[in-house]
């Protein structure tokens, strides 16, 4: 493949936007199939610096982004063909009119303490059929996991099944009904032509998240408690995302409960944390707050 001309690529962004993006080695068309988290991820880059980085590249100009042959022209159009089809194109976002409502009442730039984010969005969500409660940390690197123990319950049905020959035969058939699968060392063989289909959807047991013990029956125990909430970066990206329930809990519980994870995980590790519900504005917390 001809090697492509970073040092013409993004001359039209601020310059500590080009830097960033040129430095991971971020190509025009990559740019429209990212998350906004993912391109937050990016050292250098900024939410602000995300709307700037939209309003340039999206699907309709970064075909007209600077290339450096012909080739990689060919290329670019190649790889948008397959970007714009409905279910991959994720940018530029079209938001409707309840959402733009919702995100009058979000201050931009506005760093909220997590007793305000939670109030806020709990008036933001009062309309919305969806009241999950997403918590998204931009991490200092990828490769972080662990398991959170809160003061209080999730309020979130958690569905774990115990390894047994009888849930491989259905795994092999493509039935996989559960989020949380736990096994002994023992299973470990057994498990070992599975891993291509669980892995890929992080439902491989692991020694380092607890779900291989010699006592599967105890830990189900544990983890259906409602307490206990399991997390890691995705596999490439220093993204963690945290499915807290409902917003509709109670408001002080959900406080305690996301003030113990951000504790627990290590402010120190986390570049910003933003609060959301399905389908509304996200909200950046102040991690000085803690």
């Amino acid at each position: 493949m001809t090697k492509i001309n970073w040092k013409e690529l993004y001359t039209d962004l601020p310059t500590h936007i080009g830097v960033a993006l040129r430095n991971a080695r971020i190509k025009p068309e990559q740019i429209v199939v990212k998350e906004d988290g993912e391109l937050m991820a990016i050292e250098g880059i900024t939410d602000k610096d995300v709307e700037a980085i939209r309003a340039l590249y999206n699907t309709d100009t970064v075909k007209e982004a600077v290339v450096a042959t012909p080739a990689e022209k060919a290329e670019a159009e190649a790889v948008m063909v397959e970007a714009e089809k409905p279910k991959k194109v994720i940018a530029p976002r079209q938001r409707g009119k309840k959402y733009k409502v919702m995100a009058k009442a979000v201050k931009k730039g506005e760093l909220y303490s997590l007793e305000d984010a939670v109030t806020l969005l709990t008036k933001l969500a009062e309309k919305s059929k969806l009241k999950t409660v997403e918590l998204t940390l931009n991490t200092v690197d990828t490769g972080l996991r662990g398991e959170l123990k809160l003061p209080h319950s999730t309020g979130k049905e958690v569905k774990i099944e115990i390894f047994s020959d009888k849930l491989a035969a259905e795994i092999e058939k493509g039935k996989i009904n559960f989020s949380i699968l736990l096994a002994t060392p023992a299973d470990m063989p057994k498990l070992a032509r599975l891993a291509k289909v669980l892995g890929p959807k992080g439902l491989m047991p692991n020694p380092k998240s607890g779900t291989v013990t010699e006592n599967p029956e105890k830990r189900m125990a544990e983890l259906t408690a409602g307490g206990t909430l399991p997390y890691k970066t995705e596999a490439k990206f220093p993204i963690i995302h945290l499915a807290f329930g409902k917003i509709t809990q109670d408001k002080k519980d959900l406080v305690e409960n996301l003030a113990e994870a951000l504790r627990s995980i290590g402010v120190t590790k986390i570049k910003s944390a933003y609060l959301a519900c399905t389908h509304t504005p996200s909200l950046k917390l102040h991690l000085g707050t803690l």
